[in-house]
């Protein structure tokens, strides 16, 4: 009975064993117990350490290495704590010892959460500028999208407060907090999002408007990986230049105004900017800002692309062709009546850069008969001083006479000796064309003939040449712009109802074709001349116009051959067509793009044209292949326009991508890149010499390279902040025009403000290089003050229409300036 009265449950005590067990440490109790006599310890016991407990204790020493910023033993001490805290296992040392199994009751889930002490959290906890802890809601509601947009308008409120002095860097690096602070709020909160874009956007849309209208559809994260702009920014940082004063300005105000979304803004530049400081700012050191996106598979640096070589002289021409031009045009010299002008082979051969012969032979006998005549005065009036002196008393002043009269015999020997091989001299003596002079550039090469297949010449491209050599010759100089003051011709298209796309001049300048969103393409006859057809017997005899039709889509733009019997249009379509001039029909439909056809252009050999697409390429074609000879691919956005050099044998793309490339057509390769653009570039064109390069940009801004370097040598504003859709040189090269959306033809001069400047003393003429004033005022009437920009001092005149946008401008070969555009009611 005995056994059976001891014989209990394991962990019971009897009696005796009670007093025994009590006077045991706690530590020896089983667990179910120690919660309840540390609660008694605590209330009657004093504590053995003092008044703080071992929680508190390690409380206070994780505040404190958090505090001073010993992360890596706060990270130790966690983890130490947090082993001695947790529950003892089944075969821990104490149990076997007592061997007594304690009951899986014994430990329940409440035990294991507390194992490790609430104020030491696995991450650490994140702390204001007082050193307070910072709770998960706070730190939600400091996140909120809320206060995103409430910290970029504080800051927007300061950036306007502040100085002049400071204020143009404060705004240039708004942009880019701008635009990821909303790729933020997409990410957090669509609606938000739209708030903030729509609120805030409309301070960038004058520099930055083609960002801008391409992020305006970004509403979810998945939009901001689809969308081009939106990812680019995502993924890449926005490199921007700052002066050390400014930024250290910036980031003291966001400091002192932490807790109320300074933070924030920190945080979005910490993680998205890469500011390149500097002591003071310049237009040179804001060329590299912004987002750079390199392709992985170009290996290629862009200064080792603008290294290679390049042959920018004149092609060359064919001796057989040209020796059967010369002909003819001995020819036309026979028939017509001498005259002091050049005759027409002197003028082809100044056209070649070549050396000639002049003046006319008349001309030469004239002028030494009238030698003669001054030779027969100076006689005479030797022989009265002779008399006059023999006749004169005294030694001396025979004596002073006589070394007169040697010395005066002398000069007049010499005179005579000097003037007397003249004539001579000037039949013999070569001339070269003067306003091209020969400049030794590695560059200027010419490159080889049979560097493009060309098809034999005929006898139509002999009676062009021949008329071209005469429109040349009695064309107006423009080799000084300040005497040869230039006026505009424009042709405006009424009743279009805004349907007009794009407009083109023949190279003869006596037909216009438009294109138009209806798919259509209609010609118009310039000079009044009926537009005959050897096939449309519906078209009239005296019909100055033609509707062409096959495109199935906006007809965006249209160019004629040199030889002005096709004419060439780019579609919505995709494709590109051929139409000939003489039956008003198409011939041939060139398909290979992707995508809709910006821009087309023919070469000025013939032949071959280019095009321009949305499917981020470029293509050369030839007029008797239906397939694309090569394809221009290296833009990262579309290509907008496209235009070949004056030899034919490169093309130049301007995109979307605020970048300008040239292309050698012989092997396809990107020889130039020219960088530096703040918005996409729309129109371009090469000087007649073929060593500058004009680029107009969405923002009004004209910019002139120098090709052979790639580099750009000068900016030309004036346009205020509207688009320029074309750009045209004159004759000499020294002047160019431009056509933009801002209703105005402005003509520049090119020579100015560069390494070639024209005859000095450059005076301003009223009405002309004086009309910076008269332009200001004008954008200010029409556009206000805040879209209008203050020209350039190379601003030659300016000429407004009422409301018609300039769509084409272009210089015939008398050097008389065209222009043409729709009114816009």
């Amino acid at each position: 009975m005995a056994q059976n009265a001891n014989s209990k449950r394991p962990g019971t005590p009897t009696q005796g064993q009670s007093q025994q067990q009590q006077q045991q440490p706690q530590s020896q109790q089983p667990q179910s117990q120690q919660p309840q006599q540390q609660q008694q310890q605590q209330r009657g016991q004093p504590r053995p350490n003092g008044p703080f407990s071992a929680s508190d204790l390690n409380r206070i020493v994780l505040e404190y290495l958090n505090k001073k910023g010993y992360h890596r033993t706060e990270a130790m001490l966690r983890a130490e704590s947090g082993r001695t805290l947790t529950s003892p296992n089944k075969q821990s040392p104490a149990n076997v010892k007592t061997g007594k199994l304690p009951e899986p009751k014994t430990t329940p889930a409440a035990v294991d959460k507390n194992a490790k002490p609430v104020s030491n959290p696995s991450i650490p906890a994140k702390r204001d500028s007082s050193s307070a802890v910072v709770s998960e809601e706070q730190l939600k509601e400091t996140t909120s999208s809320e206060n995103y947009i409430r910290a970029y308008s504080m800051l927007k409120n300061w950036v306007d407060s502040s100085l002049e002095i400071y204020k143009p860097e404060l705004q240039y690096i708004l942009y880019p907090i701008f635009i990821y602070l909303f790729l933020i709020l997409v990410s957090k909160n669509a609606l938000h999002a739209r708030r903030f874009f729509d609120r805030f956007s409309p301070d960038f849309k004058i520099n930055h408007s083609s960002e801008i209208n391409r992020l305006f559809s970004v509403n979810s994260v998945d939009h901001i990986k689809e969308n081009e702009v939106a990812n680019a920014f995502h993924t890449n940082r926005y490199k921007v230049t700052i002066s050390r004063t400014t930024l250290n300005l910036l980031l003291y105000f966001l400091n002192e105004n932490e807790g109320v979304g300074g933070s924030l803004i920190i945080s979005a530049i910490n993680q998205h900017l890469d500011p390149n400081v500097v002591d003071t700012v310049t237009s040179k050191d804001q060329l590299a800002d912004g987002i750079k996106v390199i392709e992985s598979s170009s290996n290629v640096d862009d200064t080792d692309i603008n290294t290679a070589k390049v042959k920018l002289g004149p092609y060359p021409r064919d001796q057989e062709f040209s020796k059967e031009i010369e002909t003819e045009l001995k020819i036309r010299d026979e028939q017509e009546k001498r005259s002091d002008k050049r005759t027409l082979v002197q003028e082809y051969k100044a056209m070649n850069n070549e050396p000639y012969e002049e003046p006319t032979p008349d001309v030469k006998e004239e002028e030494r008969e009238k030698e003669k005549e001054k030779e027969k005065e100076k006689d005479k009036d030797k022989e009265k001083e002779v008399e006059d002196k023999t006749n004169a008393d005294g030694n001396e002043d025979r004596s002073n006479n006589d070394q007169k009269a040697e010395g005066s015999e002398t000069g007049e020997k010499e005179e005579h000796s000097e003037a007397a091989p003249t004539p001579k001299a000037e039949e013999k003596k070569p001339v070269t064309k003067p306003q091209q002079p020969q400049i030794e550039d590695a560059n200027m090469e010419s490159p080889a003939l049979d560097a493009l297949p060309l098809p034999p010449k005929t006898t139509l491209d002999i009676k062009l040449e021949v008329q071209r050599v005469k429109e040349s010759r009695d064309a107006i100089k423009l080799d000084n712009l300040q005497l040869a003051l230039p006026s505009v011709c424009m042709y405006t298209f009424h009743n279009t109802n805004r349907d007009m796309t794009s407009l083109e001049f023949s190279d003869d300048c006596r037909l216009a074709a438009a294109g138009f969103q209806d798919s259509q393409i209609k010609l118009f006859s310039l000079d009044g001349s009926p537009l005959g057809s050897k096939y449309d017997l519906e078209l009239p005899e005296d019909a100055t116009s033609k509707t062409l039709v096959g495109h199935s889509g906006t007809v965006y733009s249209t160019s004629f051959s040199p030889d002005n019997r096709y004419l060439v249009s780019s579609s919505e379509d995709k494709t590109v067509r051929l139409w000939s001039l003489d039956t008003h029909s198409a011939l041939v439909s060139y398909k290979g793009h992707n995508h809709p056809v910006w821009d087309v252009n023919f070469s000025p050999l013939g032949h071959y044209f280019a095009t321009a697409s949305h499917d981020h390429t470029a293509r050369l074609w030839s007029c008797d292949h239906i397939y694309p000879l090569r394809i221009f691919a290296g833009h990262l956005n579309d290509v907008d326009c496209v235009s070949f050099h004056p030899n034919g044998c490169y093309v130049f793309t301007g995109s979307s991508d605020k970048t300008c490339r040239m292309w050698d057509i012989a092997t396809g390769d990107c020889v130039r890149l020219f960088l530096g653009l703040t918005a996409p570039v729309i129109s371009t064109c090469v000087s007649p010499d073929g060593r500058w390069l004009s680029t107009g940009s969405e923002d009004g801004i004209i910019n002139v390279w120098d090709i052979g370097t790639g580099k750009r040598l000068k900016q030309m504003r004036g346009h205020g902040k509207n688009a320029i859709y074309s750009l045209a040189y004159c004759k000499e090269g020294n002047a160019l025009i431009s056509g933009g959306a801002d209703h105005s033809v402005r003509v520049w001069d090119l020579k100015k403000a560069t390494t070639e400047s024209g005859p000095e003393p450059e005076q301003a003429f009223v009405g002309y290089l004086g009309d910076v004033t008269g332009s200001i005022n004008q954008d200010i009437k029409e556009y206000g003050r805040r879209r209008t920009v203050i020209p350039t001092n190379d601003l030659v005149a300016s000429f407004y229409t009422k409301k018609t946008p300039v769509f084409k401008v272009k210089f015939t070969r008398n050097n008389l300036a065209l222009a043409g555009g729709a009114y816009r009611d």
